[in-house]
């Protein structure tokens, strides 16, 4: 077997079904009029991993991916150590879309457009 990393979409979209994402904190102070933050933890098995997403309001979809700031190698490291998988930019941003239907995300999006409503739209709201 190879110490490669594997990268492939069809493997991650495989990997993203066998995780959870939850929502572990979401602080509206770190956000501003055209960013979005939440921070998520990824569960598999008894394995645990906390990351940050960054999302851009001001942009016609709801784009998001994992902030580069001091959680991003745990989220790169978790990945790779139980999944044997090389994280892409595409992954996050999928990671980012999918955690963006949940309720979770949704009540964190609420809380955010009362502070900062000049960029979200309804559509961002599933």
């Amino acid at each position: 077997m190879s110490n490669l990393a594997i990268r492939s979409t069809d493997d991650f979209t495989t990997i993203l079904h066998s995780i959870n994402i939850n929502l572990y904190k979401f602080d509206l102070k770190r956000c501003d009029e055209r960013t979005f933050y939440v921070t998520i933890s990824l569960h598999y098995e008894q394995h645990e991993a906390i990351c940050d997403l960054i999302y851009l309001i001001d942009k016609e979809e709801l784009y998001g991916a994992i902030s580069l700031n001091n959680l991003y190698e745990r989220a790169q490291q978790f990945f790779l150590k139980h999944f044997k998988y090389e994280l892409m930019y595409t992954d996050e941003m999928l990671i980012a879309k999918n955690f963006s239907q949940t309720i979770q995300l949704q009540a964190c999006l609420k809380t955010y457009s009362e502070k900062y409503p000049k960029y979200v739209q309804p559509k961002f709201f599933k």
